[in-house]
């Protein structure tokens, strides 16, 4: 009785964790939905705070610029934390995975250029900006390529 009992409570669980891993391996066509997705809802709140830091601007109030500034960083780095979160199906790793570590290399700025924000350190805020518009700037091209328009083009 006890051997019939583990081994349908084997069945049971490698059922399940096949189901599992069968579920976190989506198709390519599913993952670019769902990132897409990720993008699209994080697309109005960003349009908002650029128009904010452009009127901020124009006003020359450098002080509502840069707190735009902040809510916007703070966003994307959400936006790519979920992105990156979301597994990668092999057929499209090596499209993705330069990607992935190009976000991971503008999140690692990001990090340091809130910190250097909060530390008053204007000359290392400007060095982490700089670096994260290196790091950004072919991104739109090659999410579009990747199928992810509203991740790259769509999004500016």
């Amino acid at each position: 009785m006890r051997v019939a009992l583990l081994v349908s409570l084997v069945a049971l669980l490698g059922g399940a964790l096949l189901g599992a891993t069968t579920a976190s391996a989506a198709t390519p066509t599913a993952y670019r939905a769902q990132v897409n997705r990720i993008c699209r809802g994080y697309t109005p709140t960003g349009q908002k705070i650029e128009t904010a830091m452009k009127q901020a601007l124009a006003k020359k109030d450098y002080r509502a610029y840069g707190v735009a500034l902040g809510e916007l960083l703070i966003l994307n780095l959400g936006q790519d934390r979920k992105i990156e979160a979301v597994p990668v199906p092999v057929a499209l790793k090596p499209q993705m995975t330069p990607i992935i570590a190009r976000l991971k290399k503008i999140d690692t700025h990001t990090q340091l250029a809130l910190l250097r924000a909060r530390q008053g350190d204007t000359t290392g805020l400007a060095a982490e900006l700089d670096a994260i518009g290196a790091l950004a700037k072919p991104l739109n091209a090659v999410l579009d390529k990747a199928g992810l328009r509203d991740c790259g083009s769509n999004q500016t």
